[in-house]
């Protein structure tokens, strides 16, 4: 059986779609559970509607708790033996959890990554441990998203979303669960398709909140400096890019908060010379990064011209 988990905030007019695509799988033995994490819309009916329509969906609610807690609450109800993520405003082509359970099938691995977007057909291949973490960290071909991967339930055994993190929490957990593989295969076939909900749990805009994948990284670089030495330049050259891509939104958003700024400045001007030396980034990011961790008002003034 597979457990399909959904998180559900203000999704309503997408809710329909995302769980149409769930219940009309070619692969039938789900079980499906959503947790309402508070909603305002009408959610909440929709998904009790949704309910009565298909006795595989399980439904829940809670006051409002953030996308790592009921992202915990949802793993506490998984009986399936395997776990997929999809969120509430998102869908999946429907064949994509029998196709999926084949991979795992044929290639005995604990974890099969599709895709969102296209990816170079030599990524593909079924990968060790030691490189799935080297790709982990790239953060191209394999990245922090829990909604594109199947997962074996017991590697979650004993885990649980860091509830003081507020974006970036799917990446932490998907680093606990990598020490625990042994074989990871990446597909290349585009099963999972994104919506535009701006209100969804994990895709909130600019806030103090987005600072904390800062300590996602930190903490993800610690462990790599113990355990994966030989991938310390890359874990850290990443720490400086997720800073990048935090300070660039705030750029974007005129975001004025020394206090959040700083932090992420310093690791660039620390980290920064690991970019260019595992030459995980474009020469435009490069630029960029260097720039707003000397400067950020004047990244603020110009970097639609550099970006």
């Amino acid at each position: 059986m597979v457990s399909i988990l959904v998180p559900v905030y203000n999704a309503a007019p997408y809710l329909r779609k995302c769980v149409g695509s769930i219940t009309g799988q070619t692969y039938t033995d789900l079980q499906i559970v959503l947790i309402n994490d508070g909603s305002t819309d009408g959610s909440w009916s929709i998904m009790q509607e949704l309910a009565r329509e298909d006795s595989r969906i399980e439904i829940y609610t809670q006051a409002n708790r953030g996308v790592a807690a009921t992202r915990n609450n949802l793993l506490e109800r998984a009986k399936g033996d395997f776990v997929l993520f999809v969120d509430s405003d998102d869908w999946i082509d429907n064949v994509t959890i029998d196709y999926l359970l084949k991979d795992f099938a044929s290639n005995e691995s604990d974890i099969v990554t599709f895709q969102m977007t296209n990816i170079r057909e030599d990524i593909c291949g079924t990968y060790s441990r030691e490189r799935i973490i080297a790709l982990f960290l790239e953060h191209a071909s394999f990245n922090g998203s829990l909604c594109n991967k199947l997962i074996k339930r017991t590697l979650f055994n004993g885990l649980r979303f860091d509830e003081t993190v507020s974006y970036g929490e799917d990446a932490l957990m998907i680093w606990q669960v990598l020490q625990r593989v042994k074989r990871v295969s990446i597909i290349k076939n585009i099963f999972y398709h994104i919506g535009i909900n701006s209100n969804s749990l994990s895709r909130k805009r600019l806030s103090n909140n987005k600072f904390s994948v800062y300590t996602v990284w930190n903490s993800i670089c610690e462990d790599v400096d113990v355990d994966w030495p030989q991938y310390s330049q890359l874990a850290h050259a990443r720490f400086a890019c997720e800073m990048t891509l935090i300070l660039r939104d705030a750029v974007k958003s005129g975001y004025r908060d020394k206090n959040y700024i700083r932090p992420l400045q310093d690791v660039i001007r620390r980290d920064g010379h690991y970019i260019t030396q595992t030459g995980i980034s474009t020469r435009a990011m490069r630029a960029f990064a260097w720039l707003v961790s000397h400067n950020y008002w004047l990244a603020c003034r110009i970097s639609r011209f550099v970006w």
